[in-house]
């Protein structure tokens, strides 16, 4: 704009130089006409100075026909005649939009995937194409298309890496005759249904739970094989004492209480009983007897449940006796 304002004011000038001189040498007019149009077309010949940097070139056209490709630095361009178009030489990362897909499965997915390509070649950028840009990103929306099409779900997550390179390859062959070089193909997001991220979240943790679980009892396995190991090897008085002494532990603090099925008083006199009855015979020694106290033990709780199996049938032969005259009052004739 700046260099059509000083060309427009040049001309401006030179024409009012020129009409006075010629008013001062009595030229004629025809004269003055002349010479203006001569400006005018010199003017518009005048070339202009355009600056490109280094990663920029420039498809010249000339009367609407390519030219030539100039740059970097400074090239000049005659406007009346030549148009030129400004190609960007740096690698561009193009985002393609995230699109829905269905896979082999039906399931439908939401894929997200950028390109990184570069011009080569402006001539053809500008010439065989008339949006590159577009077109890449078409090109590989249908391609990403077909190829989900063909995977199952699983297939598709785990091969992801495979998936950009086939892209890659079938991008860069369509790319060449645009003048255009694709660098990589990325998949960089694969969005699955919020239900089905759910479901595999809950996949995911059963199985962390099995494993878990298999472990501990693997290892509660190993724990009772050793415990039957050492056990093998004790002795009926050590595993005696070992009972009592768990008794011992388990009946320590306030709130803790052992019960027994039976009547501890009845148990705890029969073997204190047995007990005195071996001390006057001096018999209790530093060590006490463990397998003596088991055996008196088990010995008070079958009395125990012997006097406790008398009583319920003397209870159910005096329910029986007096049923038995209601039962002969029934029979009475009327």
């Amino acid at each position: 704009m700046n260099r059509q304002v000083i060309v427009f004011v040049g001309i401006i000038a030179a024409a009012l130089a020129l009409f006075a001189a010629m008013w001062v040498a009595k030229i004629p007019l025809v004269f003055f006409i002349v010479g203006i149009l001569f400006l005018v077309v010199v003017a518009s010949l005048f070339p202009e100075l355009v600056e490109l940097k280094e990663y920029e070139r420039a498809v010249v056209f000339r009367i609407g026909k390519y030219n030539r490709v100039g740059g970097p630095g400074w090239i000049l361009i005659f406007p009346l005649i030549e148009r030129f178009i400004v190609v960007d030489m740096r690698t561009q990362a193009i985002d393609t939009p995230p699109q829905a897909m269905i896979t082999r499965d039906d399931v439908r997915v939401k894929v997200d995937a950028v390109l990184y390509i570069r011009v080569v070649d402006p001539k053809k950028a500008i010439i065989e194409i008339k949006d590159y840009k577009n077109a890449v990103v078409e090109l590989l929306r249908s391609n990403i298309r077909n190829a989900v099409a063909k995977m199952d779900l699983e297939e598709l997550l785990e091969k992801t890496e495979e998936l950009d390179s086939d892209l890659h390859a079938i991008i860069a062959a369509a790319a060449q005759d645009w003048g255009i070089a694709t660098h990589r193909v990325e998949v960089q997001s694969i969005e699955l249904p919020p239900e089905l991220v759910e479901a595999m979240r809950k996949r995911k943790e059963a199985v962390e739970y099995k494993a878990r679980a298999e472990t501990e009892a693997a290892a509660r396995q190993i724990s009772l094989d050793i415990l039957d190991k050492a056990a093998s090897k004790m002795s009926d008085r050590t595993l005696a004492y070992l009972y009592l002494d768990s008794l011992k532990k388990i009946s320590e603090g306030k709130s803790n209480k052992i019960i027994f099925p039976l009547e501890l008083s009845h148990l705890a006199s029969m073997l204190s009983g047995k007990l005195t009855e071996k001390q006057v015979k001096g018999e209790i020694t530093a060590k006490p007897d463990y397998s003596e106290i088991i055996n008196s033990l088990v010995e008070a709780y079958k009395e125990k449940k012997r006097d406790i199996i008398e009583e319920s049938v003397e209870k159910k032969q005096e329910a029986k006796k007096e049923e038995k005259p209601a039962g002969e009052q029934k029979k009475l004739p009327p």
